[in-house]
């Protein structure tokens, strides 16, 4: 039994790992119990489970073969109910949610099986009225697990539903189970007619029709006495008029995904376009390419950086078709897709795209974006979106460019050229940053070579491809257009915290040189998009990497240090200034990751020598500078870091800055430097140049007179601000701040109103040139003022429109206001699929807790706009409209599966998906990669073929 046990569990994970369609998985399965019989459906399910979550992420194959198992009756109904939860579900206390959506982006595992189960349960699944009591009896314990879940209301309305549901449970068998059945039936009624009274209101008729209510007196009644009818009845009578979708809105919410991290997840964006085009797939596609080019024409009329402009550009050429290729591969035919990209391009403002013959003319406009519309023209001719021959007719003018000579990359032959030729990736890498249309396949190709070297323990090539990564942080950025920092981080940070250490005894610098170049490009990622622990996929408490990051830039004394440490910092002092140098002995004594957590207890020993006249200057200097070698480098990520903590303790009379500053001239500024080791330092110059600057400056205030700071000052300025988080400049704060009449709150509101006008004139003037706008602005003044004194300010711009009785302008603003509140943001981001996936319950806690947003800021007025309603019917009435309009486009991705179970889900399963490893895939049915023929039909013949397939 343990044999077919292990059989099944390789057979279904060769399956997923291979990404079968579902007939073919039925095939496959067919053949499979020939030799192996299958265990019972309960088992079978829970197999197919285990292994889906292996990789840590979930899988959405596995409920497409659940369904299969379901119509080849291996499993049933009530079986596939039962392995979805714990073992003793039943004897536990209830949950405050079912943990139907992992984050933002996907539904779990459970929440999509249980939206199948309703699919086919309303299509006749259950054939007996034996099935139908099974599945009764397994809801008893989902209710009792799960009482307000809407999408076990959408399962249990469809179980009762079926025509021999009234005879199932009038039938003698059923008489106990009954009662315990109409009592949690009672409680997911009543937790229901909070959040879907008109579900709650079927379920409730067929629970009177079927008289399967709760046996014991009063107790309906009191589970109701914590329901606000008043409340709810309220909600229900205010009207609202259909949402209309302005050029404002996507603007906004295109700022949003875009303004710092790349935050453009395909699923959840196409779910939220979804919701607010509601199928109306031209105008979603013609406004989604207008808003592209509109984001940027305003970065660089608001003279954005060259970093954030080149972004912005790569996704307008190498995302947007992607993008706009699956969304339009079922719906569109080509002329459609040429139609939308026409009608979008005769509203690009022409003064910041301008065509060639306006950049020739004396009198025209010349634009550093004027190349933007053919490259993005022959990106999507590239995909096949338009022919080629139409380019010339879209753009008005000759093309001056052609479709790139190497034609259109795929994922799967880039793999296979870089295994072949290893140094192919860094010429790839290279070709990110074209505006050609291919940066996603390469994205693709070059995150699956990297989980493919981690796997295999290539630390020698994983080496060469984070060097070269960690020297184009713009390549690095085009990267983050398609995946998420979990996907690229993860399998990084499990080989460091896994490292084995090698045996050859004259590798130790090849071993710390490895080590040292993935470990740099791990916080260069960090630094550069702000990243919390959480996102980078760390899942113990006892990783290098959190230990890395929390302490390795702070000094431990040595008697707070172990023996062993003592001796190897006794070690690397001698070492670094003595005559004996840095010997294979000291690094084979000393692994890298001990190395790494030494670094500022070695920098602060080494000081305190120099300060006690033990150690002289120019000793120091020149054992510092033996630091710069490119196995030693990176070490002084965590090192310099320390140095600006130190800084910051200089006082006017403080003599170490005497020694201090002698001693960063020798790291900062050395006098020479190979090219390796040249690149290597700007990426840690890249890292350590803000705190750095930031404690030189405070510094140089109270040492006026000292001329070493400033030549220090001007190294690091071209390091500096190059991060692509939210963070705002000085400058930019401070104008928001002194803006006449109300500071932060005036400069909001001044926004908004620029926004409205805009939204409300465009139609008449189709190039007018967007509002100057950048979502830092709503971030930074929520992150000041709390997101309730924001939520006011909305509400009062929005209230605003409504007392002028003018309902174009009210409809503008409420999209305008209700896309601010629903737009994600970096700072209260809900963890992603892949993260909270990656790290287990018990490891929560490394998810910080984030400021209020302005999501639940308004969730909390929605709470008391039925007590509103009683001084202040109009406001209380609005505040409903934008709750409800909010929900509308995110709620259904981010509470329970509630949303899921519904029309639009099958819209969900034809974007873009993500694999097991979270890489980018395309649709779910046509495109997704199948076991190869061959290995197939060996399988089926039971031959050799099975053993490479199952992968033993």
């Amino acid at each position: 039994m343990d044999f077919q046990q292990s059989s099944w569990n390789d057979f279904f994970n060769a399956c997923l790992r291979n990404r079968l369609s579902p007939e073919k998985f039925q095939t496959l399965v067919n053949a499979f119990q020939f030799k192996n019989s299958a265990p019972p459906g309960r088992q079978l399910i829970r197999m197919l489970l285990n292994e889906g979550r292996k990789s840590g992420l979930e899988d959405p194959r596995v409920p497409l073969f659940a369904s299969e198992l379901l119509d080849m009756k291996l499993c049933s109904a009530a079986d596939v109910l039962a392995s979805l939860l714990p073992p003793t579900a039943e004897d536990t206390l209830p949950d405050q949610g079912l943990p139907e959506m992992e984050g933002i982006l996907r539904p779990s595992i459970e929440a999509s099986i249980l939206q199948m189960m309703t699919l086919q349960v309303g299509e006749g699944l259950l054939k007996t009225s034996e099935a139908i009591q099974a599945v009764l009896r397994s809801l008893i314990a989902w209710m009792t697990r799960y009482p307000s879940s809407r999408a076990l209301g959408y399962l249990m309305y469809a179980t009762l539903s079926s025509p021999l549901a009234h005879s199932a449970i009038r039938h003698p068998s059923m008489k106990e189970t009954k009662v315990s059945f109409g009592s949690c039936l009672s409680v997911l009624i009543a937790q229901l007619s909070q959040t879907d009274l008109q579900l709650a209101t079927g379920l409730d008729f067929l629970q009177k029709q079927y008289d399967i209510r709760d046996d014991v007196p009063g107790q309906t009644l009191e589970l109701l006495d914590g329901v606000d009818l008043g409340a709810l009845s309220f909600q229900e009578s205010v009207m609202d008029n259909t949402p209309v979708n302005t050029r404002a809105g996507l603007y906004v919410y295109l700022n949003a995904l875009l303004y710092g991290r790349p935050l453009f997840d395909d699923l959840f964006v196409i779910d939220y376009l979804n919701a607010k085009y509601k199928g109306d797939r031209a105008t979603l596609m013609t406004d989604l390419i207008l808003a592209a080019f509109d984001i940027l024409g305003n970065a660089m009329y608001r003279t954005e950086s060259t970093e954030s402009i080149t972004l912005l550009r790569s996704f307008l050429v190498n995302k947007l078709p992607v993008f706009l290729n699956n969304s339009a591969a079922i719906d569109f035919e080509p002329i459609t897709v040429e139609f939308c990209i026409s009608q979008a391009l005769v509203r690009v403002d022409p003064a910041a795209f301008p065509s060639f013959s306006q950049m020739f003319d004396p009198l025209g406009t010349s634009s550093m974006l004027s190349d933007a519309r053919q490259e993005f023209l022959f990106a999507c001719a590239l995909h096949q979106l338009i022919p080629e021959q139409s380019i010339e007719v879209l753009l008005g003018d000759v093309p001056m460019q052609s479709l790139p000579a190497s034609g259109r990359y795929a994922k799967n032959d880039l793999v296979a050229q870089c295994s072949a030729n290893p140094t192919k990736i860094e010429e790839f890498i290279g070709e990110l940053e074209n505006m050609e249309g291919n940066a996603g396949e390469i994205a693709a190709a070059l995150l699956e070579i990297i989980h493919t070297l981690c796997n295999n323990n290539d630390t020698m090539t994983l080496r060469g491809v984070c060097n070269t990564l960690s020297r184009r942080p713009q390549a690095l950025d085009v990267v983050m257009l398609f995946t998420q920092s979990v996907t690229l981080l993860q399998p990084l940070c499990q080989i460091l915290d896994n490292w084995q250490e090698h045996e050859d005894q004259g590798e130790y610098q090849l071993v710390y040189d490895e080590f040292g170049s993935i470990l740099l490009f791990i916080v260069l990622v960090k630094h550069r998009f702000n990243l919390q622990p959480h996102d980078l996929g760390v899942d113990s408490p006892n990783s290098f990497v959190l230990k890395y990051i929390k302490s390795a830039c702070m000094n431990r004394s040595p008697d707070d240090l172990t023996e062993h440490e003592n001796k190897l910092l006794g070690g690397w002092i001698r070492g670094l200034f003595e005559a004996e140098g840095i010997n294979d002995e000291l690094m084979s004594m000393c692994s890298p990751k001990e190395f790494h957590l030494l670094v500022a207890t070695l920098f602060d020993q080494s000081l305190k020598a120099c300060q006690a006249k033990v150690l002289a200057l120019d000793t120091l200097r020149g054992g510092f500078e033996y630091l710069l070698e490119p196995f030693l480098l990176p070490s002084l990520a965590a090192g310099l870091v320390w140095f600006a903590h130190l800084v910051w303790e200089t006082t006017e009379r403080a003599t170490n800055i005497e020694i201090t500053i002698p001693a960063l001239q020798s790291l900062l500024k050395p006098p020479s430097m190979s090219s390796d080791s040249s690149a290597m330092h700007a990426a840690v110059l890249f890292i350590v140049a803000k705190p750095l600057e930031d404690s030189l400056g405070y510094a140089q205030q109270q040492h006026p007179l000292r001329a070493d700071i400033n030549p220090l000052l001007e190294i690091l300025k071209p390091h500096a601000h190059k991060q692509r988080y939210e963070a705002t400049f000085h400058n930019s704060l401070e104008a928001w701040a002194s803006t006449a009449g109300g500071g932060l709150l005036a400069a909001m509101r001044h926004t908004i109103q620029s926004l409205l006008i805009w939204s409300s004139t465009a139609p008449a003037s189709a190039d007018m040139t967007p509002p100057q706008y950048t979502h830092r602005q709503l971030v930074e003044t929520v992150r000041i003022l709390g997101a309730k004194t924001v939520m006011q300010l909305l509400l009062d711009e929005t209230m605003a429109h409504f007392e002028t009785g003018s309902p174009p302008d009210l409809d503008v603003a409420l999209d305008i206001i209700v896309t601010m509140i629903s737009s994600p943001q970096h700072q209260f981001p809900l963890p992603s699929s892949s993260s909270s996936s990656a790290l287990g319950n018990s490891d929560q806690h490394l998810i910080p807790k984030r400021q209020l947003s302005l999501r639940h800021a308004l969730n909390t007025e929605f709470s008391q706009a039925f007590d509103l309603s009683k001084t202040n019917a109009s406001r209380a009435n609005m505040i409903v409209r934008l709750h409800r309009r909010v929900e509308a486009l995110v709620g259904r991705a981010s509470s329970e599966v509630n949303g899921v179970v519904g029309a639009d889900a099958d819209v969900l399963m034809h974007g873009v998906v993500h694999n097991a490893e979270g890489m980018p895939t395309a649709d779910i049915d046509d495109v997704l990669v199948e076991a190869d023929n061959q290995l197939a039909h060996e399988f089926l013949a039971g031959g050799g073929g099975a053993a490479a397939f199952l992968g033993v």
